[in-house]
């Protein structure tokens, strides 16, 4: 589904429409992009008519949230997470978080993480967020320990870039983790008293 509106401090995630879809294009081309994440098909490039079918592929999946991410108006990336069953867990996976590459090391990345992970565990109170990225994938590995994200297993020779194999680093946080760290500066809504969590 399209995710709704969060604002951070220098971007917003909104609902993606058709307009952002040649930025996404044009980005997903880059191999900067395509080396640096697991993105799935959102890492793939495709033709203009393939991104419409895979936006309205996301819009009626209910297992995932899709959103673009905006700074002073305009496309800067675009972000997904797939939801919890809820039969079986509480874990997000972040799917992906890409920044268009002309847009790096300006700080956008992580105040797009940053208010993903918002959206995850104060909006949605979801317990645990999962996550997996190239291990030589400096600047994502970067931003997840900065949020407070642990390696909980690797993936041996999952990914192939520059003429070798790289291993797929996977990483967690917890609800606990992220109120510790960013509970009092982040937070939306009041934390859930205990009865709530029973």
């Amino acid at each position: 589904m399209l995710g709704g509106i969060v604002r951070g401090r220098r971007v917003s995630l909104r609902p993606m429409r058709d307009d952002d879809l040649p930025g996404v294009s044009r980005w997903s081309a880059d191999l900067r992009v395509r080396r640096a994440h697991s993105a799935g098909y959102w890492a793939e490039p495709a033709t203009l008519a393939t991104w419409k079918e895979r936006l309205a592929e996301a819009s009626k999946d209910h297992r995932s949230v899709l959103w673009a991410i905006e700074s002073d108006g305009a496309l800067v990336g675009s972000a997904a997470v797939g939801m919890p069953d809820p039969a079986f867990s509480d874990i997000v996976d972040v799917r992906h978080l890409t920044i268009d590459p002309e847009r790096w090391r300006r700080g956008l990345g992580w105040d797009a993480a940053l208010t993903v992970h918002r959206w995850i565990f104060d909006i949605a109170h979801v317990r645990i967020a999962a996550t997996r990225v190239p291990a030589d994938a400096a600047g994502a590995l970067r931003i997840a320990e900065r949020l407070g994200y642990t390696t909980f297993a690797r993936g041996r020779r999952a990914y192939w870039h520059d003429g070798a194999h790289v291993d797929e680093t996977r990483l967690r946080m917890e609800l606990a983790t992220w109120d510790e760290r960013f509970g009092e500066s982040e937070r939306d809504y009041e934390a859930l008293g205990p009865e709530a969590e029973a």
